[in-house]
């Protein structure tokens, strides 16, 4: 375990904010969030040190390491084909704004998982795989992108990886929030960023409809393996911080459907109550509020941010 200071200010000087389950640890012992009176970012503090962190992602049973080898049940099945519908919509959200032919574009994903959303973009928009990277610490994962094409995926951090070329975008789909190093990731992922190129943030937002409405059992906590809590004001400090100008903020809506729906099934989990159908109404109902709240990005259930690097006299920053 480590202690840390506020990655946005380096200060040390913290206030709980709430104990939270580990979801798949239940029943077991809660993590302490704290909110930095700084900077206001909340985070996980003390916290899982990286050598340790790989115990808290169980293979068989995270979402985002799934793919049609590793698939054990209908759930699964059902959870994989629905997140491919959408990938479509993803590649097009990553592609908006290229002003030059799909073979000369360059693309990095951090925390590409099994690949699935770089395979996307060469299957939809003719982005050439050689010219699609990842990078995923997890190494069953990265095994999983290699073997379905994308052969350029690193198993190291993206502050500790070595390029010999610039990206036109840089992703980070809800992968900035697990990071231990986040400052020195996104101080490398500026200095690879082409001139005209965009880095886009999906992340839960702290600052939701349903992350008030849930309090601890907010399934996008998901202590220990997210280590930092962003609302639109926070993350924008940050990117400032770290060379970037936000261009704007919006929204995907299929993370709301995710998140309420698995959140009061953790709610219900906790407090020993079966989902059945009071569980189902009520999801429904939430689901509804937060995707009413959603209209405005900024109290949507998960924001998507793009950013550019911060120009002075016309220079980069």
């Amino acid at each position: 375990m480590e202690r840390v200071p506020c990655p946005i200010t380096g200060n040390e000087d913290f206030t709980p904010f709430l104990q939270v389950p580990d979801r798949f640890t239940l029943p077991g012992p809660s993590w302490q969030l704290v909110r930095s009176n700084s900077s206001g970012l909340v985070m996980l503090n003390p916290r899982p040190s990286p050598d340790e962190m790989a115990a808290h992602y169980p293979a068989e049973s995270y979402d985002p390491f799934l793919h049609r080898a590793n698939c054990r049940s209908l759930r699964d099945r059902a959870y994989l084909a629905t997140s491919s519908l959408l990938l479509r919509g993803k590649a097009n959200f990553v592609m908006q704004g290229i002003n030059k032919p799909p073979d000369s574009v360059h693309i990095l994903e951090t925390g590409c998982s099994s690949g699935r959303l770089l395979l996307a973009l060469h299957r939809h928009h003719g982005v050439p795989l050689q010219h699609l990277y990842g990078v995923e610490p997890d190494r069953a994962a990265a095994l999983a992108a290699r073997c379905a094409g994308v052969g350029n995926v690193t198993e190291t951090e993206l502050a500790d990886a070595v390029f010999d070329l610039h990206f036109d975008r840089i992703i980070f789909w809800h992968s900035l929030e697990h990071l231990h190093r986040t400052g020195e990731t996104l101080d490398r992922a500026h200095e690879l960023l082409n001139p005209e190129g965009i880095v886009i943030i999906a992340l839960p937002n702290l600052r939701s409809d349903d992350a008030r409405r849930y309090g601890p059992h907010w399934i996008a906590l998901d202590a220990p393996r997210h280590l930092c809590h962003f609302t639109p004001e926070t993350l924008g400090r940050i990117l400032e911080k770290h060379g970037f100008s936000v261009l704007d903020f919006s929204t995907w809506m299929p993370d709301t459907l995710y998140n309420v729906w698995y959140s009061e099934k953790l709610d219900r989990a906790v407090k020993e109550r079966t989902f059945g159908f009071g569980g189902f109404t009520q999801a429904t109902a939430n689901t509804i509020r937060s995707f009413v709240a959603g209209i405005d990005p900024r109290r949507a259930s998960s924001m998507v941010v793009r950013a550019v690097v911060k120009r002075e006299n016309g220079r980069r920053a």
